[in-house]
């Protein structure tokens, strides 16, 4: 696992569009452009294949070297922060980013417009646009979000997170820049902000398919210190199954790595919380283990099972069926909702 988390946490920087266009993520004018498969609001999140062959015409929407409003300043006071990092070529990518406000809250209800571009070239600096759409709003609630974590965070005021979500691919693994526009509900100025990032030839945790690794993780019968199984306050009663006891035995499984006093996100108490909330109509069907990240925060020593499943961040939420295999995973936050729907195609699986 990687040492430093929130090193992999990147805040979007602005970027004016004149150096957009001319520095790292030079658009290139013959770049296909892809039509946006999505609608704003609560519609469908689901944008085009980044890098696929489009079929859409073209004069339906801005060419790819297209001048937009000039964002060389940002008056808004907008920080986005790509919150999932890890995206791999050709396999369905979650992709999620928070803006934070000049108080550092959460904004909620804005439209969110997503450019995705492959940066390739012979020294990296040119962008082709490969795919565009909207990302949908999404909001965690929970009442006291961080009551238990102990954290720093759980002096935050704040009992909702609100993020923005856009379910894609892409087409090839490398350096890929995305901008993001932010149209505010409140009717302050927008805010337009770019950022580079990696799309990997293959999972750095356990990919969809395959089968992770069968840790023996210590539960309450062999830890007697739980202060040291869960940092949640008090320990959260997910700590009763070994992972290799269970794995492929029959029954899905989740396996949640958190933790809640130690986040450097905001999000490690809260999806916790909400994994407590909607386990127990399963557990009758389904096997729910969490796996406090540090064996030792003191001496920045993790639990062997954080090593094991080689998580590039936290929290991260993996899902898998009855045979072993990973149907699904989900990396940061997550609502309410979305787990449900992830727990029925589990239990139907």
């Amino acid at each position: 696992m990687t040492d430093d988390i929130d090193s992999l946490r990147v805040p979007l920087r602005p970027v004016d569009r004149r150096g957009f266009l001319r520095g790292t993520l030079a658009v290139s004018a013959g770049g296909a452009l892809l039509a946006a498969g999505c609608g704003s609001g609560g519609g469908s999140s689901k944008t085009p294949t980044a890098g696929a062959s489009s079929t859409a015409d073209a004069g339906a929407s801005p060419t790819a070297g297209a001048a937009t409003p000039d964002a060389t300043a940002n008056p808004s006071g907008i920080t986005p922060y790509l919150l999932t990092q890890e995206f791999v070529t050709r396999e369905d990518s979650r992709f999620s980013v928070g803006l934070l406000d000049k108080g550092g809250k959460f904004v909620n209800g804005a439209a969110v417009h997503l450019r995705f571009f492959s940066i390739g070239g012979a020294d990296a600096s040119t962008g082709v646009l490969k795919g565009e759409g909207d990302a949908s709003f999404r909001e965690l609630k929970i009442a006291g979000a961080h009551a238990h974590d102990g954290s720093a965070q759980s002096t935050a005021a704040d009992e909702s997170v609100s993020f923005y979500v856009a379910d894609t691919q892409f087409s090839n693994a490398g350096k890929w820049g995305v901008e993001v526009s932010a149209r505010l509900a409140d009717g302050s100025p927008s805010a337009t902000i770019q950022a580079p990032f990696n799309v990997l030839p293959k999972p750095l945790s356990p990919g969809t398919g395959t089968v992770p690794p069968a840790s023996k993780n210590d539960t309450f019968a062999t830890n007697s210190n739980t202060e040291s199984l869960c940092s949640r306050t008090p320990a959260c009663p997910l700590h009763d199954k070994v992972i290799g006891d269970v794995l492929g035995k029959g029954r899905p499984l989740v396996v949640m790595f958190s933790t809640p006093a130690f986040c450097t996100s905001r999000f490690c108490g809260p999806v916790l919380e909400v994994l407590l909330d909607k386990a127990p109509a399963y557990q009758d069907r389904v096997d729910f283990v969490h796996i406090e990240v540090w064996q030792d925060f003191q001496l920045q020593k993790h639990r062997p099972a954080a090593d094991e499943w080689n998580l590039p961040t936290e929290p991260y939420t993996f899902f898998m069926d009855k045979t072993g295999k990973i149907l699904a995973k989900i990396e940061a936050i997550f609502t309410g909702e979305e787990l449900v729907a992830v727990l029925d195609a589990l239990v139907k699986a």
